[in-house]
């Protein structure tokens, strides 16, 4: 956890936010939050403290699932969880699991024979670059009779 993490979490819980709303703001597990809140004196029951403060509640912060950085949110736009195209790309190149990819086919690289998986509706016949320059520049060809 970063030392900005943990000045955030500090800030949002002075202000009487709960693990859970810390946690969905900051884009990490309620544990994380709780473990950090417990260790640094952070913990207890912030809901009577919360009510005696004010009947209307705070507006939550949002931050940067990337970098941190708090995002300000603007009325009836759909709400952003990245604070600029750098941060998204950066951050979906780096968390490829999390990707929801449909319609995954398998087929059969015509110049090395190694089965590959493609997304998307258009049909590949080469499992990389590499694979279609060798086939195409040198005529390299799978053979599976040589095998």
């Amino acid at each position: 956890m970063t030392e900005q993490q943990k000045s955030i979490i500090k800030t949002l819980r002075e202000q009487n936010f709960s693990y859970n709303a810390i946690a969905k703001a900051m884009g990490v597990t309620v544990a994380t939050v709780k473990s950090y809140c417990q260790r640094s004196g952070l913990a207890g029951n912030r809901k009577e403290a919360f009510r005696a403060q004010s009947d209307t509640p705070l507006p939550l912060p949002t931050f940067c699932r990337c970098c941190g950085q708090q995002i300000t949110q603007k009325e009836k736009v759909k709400r952003r969880i990245f604070c600029s195209n750098e941060c998204r790309v950066n951050w979906w190149n780096s968390h490829l699991e999390q990707v929801k990819r449909r319609n995954p086919h398998v087929g059969k690289c015509l110049c090395c024979g190694n089965e590959f998986i493609w997304f998307g509706s258009k049909t590949k016949k080469f499992c990389s670059h590499a694979c279609y320059i060798r086939h195409r520049y040198e005529g390299v060809t799978y053979d599976p009779q040589t095998i």
